[in-house]
């Protein structure tokens, strides 16, 4: 019961998520854009940090805006991994790959299609209140 409480609270406390969010947003920018041989990349498989990490994201971005429509979230997010990969293809020590991309989009569509259905009950909208498309 206090799981529950806890799922709650996260989502009610809003503006904190999207601090959380767009903070993980940028770190991963900062990785992303950062030469591999800076050591902030881990010794891990490329792809299964992408899915892990979009994944995670599409979790923060949930949790940012619980009432907005999951195809917005998957679309915003998807987009921002294509945004990077296309900012890796014009930076000397980086290079553009579709497969990365396509890490990215598994780790979002992973989360949204089969986590975020277990957590559905906590992210409806309250019936007072006005949530726009």
């Amino acid at each position: 019961m206090k799981a529950l409480y806890l799922l709650h609270s996260l989502i009610t406390t809003i503006w904190l998520n999207k601090l959380v969010f767009y903070t993980v947003v940028v770190a991963g920018c900062v990785i992303a854009f950062s030469p591999a041989e800076a050591g902030l990349q881990p010794q891990l498989n490329d792809k299964f940090l992408h899915a892990t990490g979009f994944l995670f994201m599409g979790l923060l971005a949930h949790l940012a805006y619980p009432y907005s429509k999951k195809r917005y979230l998957i679309i915003g997010l998807s987009l921002l991994g294509l945004i990077i990969e296309i900012v890796q293809a014009y930076l000397p020590y980086r290079e553009f790959s579709l497969w990365d991309w396509c890490a990215d989009f598994f780790g979002v569509v992973l989360y949204f299609l089969v986590m975020a259905t277990h957590l559905n009950p906590f992210f409806k909208a309250p019936k007072d209140k006005f949530v726009p498309d």
